[in-house]
């Protein structure tokens, strides 16, 4: 039998690594989307906002999705990164999205996109309204932000699985 081995970041959580991104990044506010085959897992630190944006479905209404996802349906374009304050709002709903976020004093943010094997994630980083370098600064240290997300995927697959395992459950119980 072999041995197990333990790495420090194995049993994340999605609010342990916004706390790194928090202490190495004066990162203010993160949000992580996973699509997989129909089903998303998602994670905003601000609880309310949270409960707008994905509650109210905000996100498929949003100029950065929109963006995000038009560079992931591109052909041969698998990865994606872009300022926020460079996306232009092309209708009333993301005009208004962007305003509701900004009563959030979520600012200056950076939205990094991947999509693989019939997956999308997004991750969005975002500090306040002062801290107007903070997409500059996590552009130098993009393999760090790669780190980050893919403690983040495996945060969304535990997440996954453990829906899954619920809903089996569930029915086997009915």
């Amino acid at each position: 039998m072999g041995n197990i081995i333990a790495t420090p970041h194995f049993n994340d959580t999605f609010e342990q690594i916004y706390h790194d991104l928090a202490y190495n990044y004066g990162c203010t506010y993160m949000s992580y989307v996973f699509e997989h085959h129909g089903h998303r897992v998602t994670h905003a630190t601000n609880k309310e906002w949270n409960s707008i944006y994905f509650g109210d479905n905000l996100l498929d209404r949003c100029a950065l999705f929109r963006v995000g996802k038009h560079f992931m349906t591109r052909k041969g374009c698998f990865e994606t990164v872009f300022r926020w304050n460079d996306i232009k709002t092309v209708s009333t709903d993301e005009h208004e999205i962007n305003g509701i976020r900004t009563e959030f004093k979520i600012h200056n943010g950076l939205s990094f996109g991947k999509s693989y094997h019939g997956s999308k994630e997004f991750l969005g980083l975002a500090t306040d309204k002062g801290h107007t370098d903070f997409p500059q600064l996590l552009l130098m240290n993009k393999p760090e932000m790669d780190w980050f997300l893919m403690r983040m995927r495996r945060v969304a697959f535990r997440e996954r699985m453990m829906q899954k395992c619920f809903l089996t459950n569930r029915k086997l119980r009915n």
